[in-house]
């Protein structure tokens, strides 16, 4: 008698650990990625705001407010209900639009944070930093730092702000920038 309940209590386990790997595997192959370019935003620093700050002083140049709308994407992919996972931000890029002949010569250093409020906003999760600026660059490739994100996404709404310490004044009264990055996460219809 002991032998056959030892034996059937083995055969559960082997199917509980079989159905378990199975129901991974769909997961995993019903999982998908979504990477989701996020609006341009677009803004002016004026050197007359700039003119009085300490130039070892880090300051926010901008903030950009950003929407996630789970809902929208999970019903482009005919999905009802899912678990977002593995959130992140792929890229981030500045660029002097105006005046065209301007540089990022004055640029001491930058970084990328994301919070859930403004009033926070400095202390939040860094995203992404500069390296070394090369002379000349109108535009600056950030540095990811990887920074998981997924609770923001799951929020729907979140900040970006962009702060930098300058070397020197800004070289025309007014700068028009942008700000481009790419969020990605990963799409799970099964949920955990």
């Amino acid at each position: 008698m002991k032998k056959v309940t030892l034996f059937t209590m083995f055969l559960g386990i082997v199917a509980a650990a079989f159905l378990t790997t199975s129901c991974e595997k769909v997961k995993d192959l019903t999982s998908f990625s979504v990477s989701l370019p996020s609006p341009e935003h677009q803004f002016t620093l004026d050197s007359a705001d700039y003119a009085l700050k300490s130039i070892a002083s880090e300051t926010l140049f901008t903030y950009q407010h950003i929407t996630v709308n789970i809902d929208s994407i999970l019903n482009a992919h005919g999905v009802s209900s899912a678990t977002i996972t593995n959130g992140n931000i792929t890229n981030v890029v500045v660029t002097i639009l105006l005046p065209e002949d301007k540089n990022f010569d004055w640029l001491g250093s930058a970084r990328l944070v994301a919070g859930t409020d403004l009033q926070t906003l400095s202390a939040g999760t860094q995203i992404a930093r500069t390296g070394t600026i090369a002379p000349g660059s109108i535009s600056v490739s950030l540095i990811l730092d990887n920074a998981a994100i997924t609770n923001l996404i799951n929020n729907n709404n979140f900040y970006l702000g962009l702060y930098g310490t300058l070397l020197g004044p800004l070289p025309a009264s007014q700068l028009t920038l942008s700000l481009n990055s790419t969020l990605v996460f990963t799409i799970s219809p099964l949920g955990n």
